[in-house]
């Protein structure tokens, strides 16, 4: 008669396959992660640009013109927006490009293009117009907004 001998464990092979397995997840996950990330920098940056908007009709209503600089502190010489010129995670600066009597338009620049490739430069202006265009100057202002 025979002895069978059990084994416990795992072979080479075994752990081999557990591995890629594990690391075919990690990838699809950091991937998303990143996406999600870069989503939420997309967000902050809209904030940003819809708050300054409203600043912009809180000036136009009190001095007749729309503001042409940021960070402004209250009562400053001469009169701006008390926006910061930086989203807070500082992954997008802010802009006033254009203000006058009647228009303005505030954008929003990422500060590496390279990390944003899509949403590298968003704008709003007076009539509530959103724009955005992609690292090579194509729109993306639905991707983005």
């Amino acid at each position: 008669m025979a002895q069978t001998r059990t084994t416990a464990g795992f072979t080479l092979i075994e752990v081999v396959i557990a591995l890629a397995v594990v690391a075919i997840a990690t990838t699809l996950a950091i991937a998303s992660y990143r996406g999600y990330l870069l989503r939420g920098y997309r967000v902050e940056a809209v904030q940003a640009l819809l708050a300054a908007a409203a600043e912009q009709e809180k000036f136009h209503l009190a001095h007749g013109r729309y503001g042409d600089r940021l960070d402004a502190a209250a009562g400053s010489e001469p009169p701006g927006l008390p926006v910061a010129s930086r989203t807070p995670r500082g992954r997008y600066r802010l802009a006033v490009e254009m203000a006058d009597a009647s228009v303005f338009r505030i954008v929003a620049v990422t500060a590496d293009e390279r990390a944003d490739p899509l949403c590298p430069r968003m704008i709003i202006d007076e009539s509530g117009r959103r724009g955005a265009s992609d690292a090579n100057g194509g729109d993306s202002t639905v991707k983005c907004w």
